[in-house]
């Protein structure tokens, strides 16, 4: 398809023509597969990932200025949503591990009553759940900066954002969890 014909596509599609946005799909599917499949072995998700891509293109469609060509501008989505996807893959499995080592860790410590076992399980659990309420991208900022013991620095460029988009996120993060654990009684109110 030719540059004419994708910004002929893109300007109908603006306007609500939904086949025009279709065609877009249709033409442009075959690059993105490319570029998504050699970033993941799973079938599920790279037609996920596809999906995802082409939801964000559309909604960032009026962003498109065409300073390059569409195929480059899509492709540059799709590598982002890799990037994401990569990132939220990461976190899930730090979490699953530390999970799998807090379940490794039930057995009382030398010394420790039975009592301060269980309320040091109930503390952990409220923390991994209170956790799970953040939003994966503070989630995200939480694992890197508390478990990964990773400087602001290297969080910027893990996560591809601001440095102060990084510290908001991180107290965010922090300022819910309090909430959270004020709730469950883990901090007085």
């Amino acid at each position: 398809m030719t540059s004419t014909e994708d910004r002929d596509l893109i300007r109908c599609a603006l306007k609500g023509d939904q086949r025009a946005f279709e065609a877009l799909y249709r033409a442009h599917r075959p690059r993105v597969y490319a570029v998504v499949v050699r970033r993941t072995a799973d079938r599920d998700e790279t037609e996920d990932m596809i999906q995802v891509t082409f939801i964000r293109a559309f909604q960032a469609l009026k962003g498109f200025r065409g300073d390059a060509a569409f195929s480059t501008w899509l492709t540059q989505i799709a590598l982002n949503v890799c990037a994401s996807h990569l990132r939220a893959q990461q976190v899930r499995q730090g979490w699953e591990a530390m999970d799998h080592l807090h379940r490794i860790e039930q057995t009382p410590a030398h010394g420790e009553s039975p009592e301060e076992a269980i309320y040091g399980r109930w503390r952990q659990e409220l923390v991994r759940q209170g956790i799970q309420t953040l939003p994966s991208r503070y989630q995200e900022a939480v694992y890197l900066r508390y478990v990964q013991d990773r400087s602001y620095r290297e969080i910027t460029r893990t996560l591809q954002v601001p440095m102060g988009t990084v510290k908001t996120w991180l107290c965010r993060a922090r300022r819910q969890l309090q909430g959270e654990f004020r709730k469950s009684g883990l901090l007085a109110a």
